[in-house]
């Protein structure tokens, strides 16, 4: 089994360590072409606190009543927004889902019908590892940009409820959020973008979509960086 890990672990390392490949003229093209290798994250959101009954009765009605986006980066592993998978709502939310303000929630991700694993998380920088049964393989690496210009060219992809949409932007400088900074950009969000894959014109990741500041009109999106440093530490964990 430690044997089998390692070989994982070292396939992972490859993954996103390498250059991109296929497309080397078009990059981008590559990318869209395979949807930013984005996946559909069903969410069902309950309270924790409750009774055997209310369980049993969610068997026979398990849908989804919110969704979020994902990103393969390896086999078997989508990246996301930490929030969509933690349990926390925002009071809106909770009142939009006829759930208490102040009850801890739950939450049940669900990736092609089957039960996402979380296994990885950086709850500061937004940023979730899921473990899933079923995702496309990635045909080429993730190659990370380090950091974007002035009003660089953005696009996220996102794929809430099965829904693909490609939205474009532009990049609008940094944003500290308590003591993380993440990126600001010119670019429409709406729900089920959380999880999204950010790139560039040149396929390159830029960072991952985590939420929409309304009050100042820009996605904030976290920086490709600390995504490879999650994979990194992921890989290092799972070496052991």
């Amino acid at each position: 089994m430690k044997s089998r890990m390692c070989v994982v672990a070292c396939a992972l390392l490859a993954a996103v360590c390498l250059p991109l490949k296929g497309s080397a003229q078009d990059p981008l093209s590559t990318v869209l072409r395979s949807s930013g290798y984005t996946v559909s994250l069903d969410l069902n959101f309950n309270r924790k606190n409750r009774s055997s009954v209310q369980r049993a009765l969610e068997l026979l009605d398990d849908r989804p009543n919110a969704y979020a986006t994902g990103f393969v980066v390896g086999d078997g592993l989508v990246m996301t927004a930490y929030h969509t998978v933690s349990g926390s709502l925002s009071a809106p939310k909770r009142r939009l889902l006829g759930l208490p303000l102040d009850d801890e929630l739950e939450v049940r991700a669900m990736v092609g019908g089957c039960d996402a694993k979380l296994v990885k998380f950086d709850a500061d920088a937004d940023l979730a590892l899921l473990r899933v049964c079923r995702s496309p393989r990635r045909a080429e690496a993730l190659v990370f940009q380090v950091s974007p210009g002035q009003d660089e060219n953005l696009l996220v992809i996102a794929q809430p409820n099965g829904d693909k949409a490609v939205t474009r932007g532009v990049f609008n400088g940094t944003y500290m959020l308590g003591s993380q900074q993440f990126w600001a950009a010119k670019i429409d969000g709406r729900d089920g973008y959380s999880g999204s894959p950010v790139f560039n014109e040149r396929g390159e990741l830029v960072g991952v979509f985590s939420r929409y500041d309304f009050p100042h009109n820009v996605a904030l999106i976290t920086p490709s960086l600390s995504a490879r440093k999650l994979l990194e530490d992921y890989s290092a964990v799972a070496q052991q």
